[in-house]
């Protein structure tokens, strides 16, 4: 296998070992080289924000870490991948993943780790990469995902009309694709139209902007649902996430600021989807992290 890795990060937690194991599938699909990472924490473990610890408790952590790794490499072992790359990383997880992440085609977590306050919520770990990882995101949530009728469900996303829109519909079809799934592509607005506006134009306007963003677009031999739905996006996505394989959404919407946070959709599915969430980077936040920080 050659070509960036997919990174995933593991902590024993078992919310991070369904991660290994979405992402060691995901590998196997591709033809994707798997990286994983523990992360050491040493940072926290700083006395007083200088002081270093004991050489013992390092030791130990580096131990815990390895069983940890090894667990990681079995389960990828299992799922078909037997060459997955595992490190230590002496970093807090979120920094050490962000920054493999400079590097890998897709960083994928689980949606909690240790130290969660709740298996409903994301965790600040899945929250932080989310954020600000430099390449495609993915939080597994949820175990539908492992059921054995999984890879008969479809692959959801949504589009907003945006520029980035045409960039997240891209991903949803070569996700679609490598999975053998159909894809749903959904358009929802507001449970009200605009003001002064006719929900019959509006209505309109939102199959016009289906059939044109999926037909600007090769979607080969993958079966394509577009659906239009009077209702809030969130709600919606959220309730199709139940029967869904992977719901694909861009980093942001409409008026976002690239670079800078999670759009209000994108925050929302990753607490309460039914199922993995894919967070795709657009090319404006792409372009503006490059001026921001360029390469090299």
């Amino acid at each position: 296998m050659t070509g960036p890795p997919i990174v995933t990060g593991v902590d024993g937690s078992a919310e991070s070992l369904d991660a290994v194991r979405w992402a060691a599938r995901t590998a196997r699909l591709r033809g994707a080289p798997l990286e994983v990472v523990h992360a050491l924490d040493v940072p926290a473990l700083l006395a007083g924000g200088v002081v270093p610890p004991p050489d013992e408790l390092v030791d130990a952590l580096r131990a815990r870490g390895r069983r940890a790794l090894r667990t990681a490499g079995e389960l990828a072992a299992a799922q078909g991948v037997r060459d997955a790359v595992t490190r230590l990383d002496s970093d807090r997880a979120a920094q050490a993943l962000i920054e493999a992440s400079r590097s890998a085609t897709l960083l994928v977590v689980g949606s909690a780790g240790h130290g969660r306050l709740t298996s409903l919520l994301a965790g600040s770990v899945a929250a932080a990469v989310g954020t600000h990882a430099r390449c495609d995101t993915v939080v597994v949530r949820g175990d539908s995902w492992d059921e054995p009728d999984a890879a008969d469900r479809p692959v959801v996303t949504g589009i907003d009309g945006s520029d980035a829109g045409a960039r997240v519909l891209e991903a949803a079809l070569a996700e679609a694709r490598t999975r053998g799934a159909p894809l749903v592509v959904l358009h929802a607005w507001a449970d009200t139209p605009p003001p002064r506006q006719d929900p019959r134009c509006v209505t309109e306007a939102g199959h016009r902007l289906l059939g044109e963003r999926v037909l600007a677009h090769d979607t080969g031999d993958v079966e394509v649902e577009r659906v239009l739905v009077h209702a809030h996006p969130r709600r919606e996505l959220i309730a199709r996430s139940g029967g869904a394989q992977l719901v694909v959404l861009g980093d942001r919407g409409r008026g976002g600021f690239p670079g800078l946070l999670l759009g209000s959709t994108g925050q929302a599915l990753l607490h309460h989807a039914a199922c993995p969430v894919l967070l795709v980077r657009t090319t404006a936040w792409r372009e503006a992290e490059r001026k921001r920080d360029p390469p090299g």
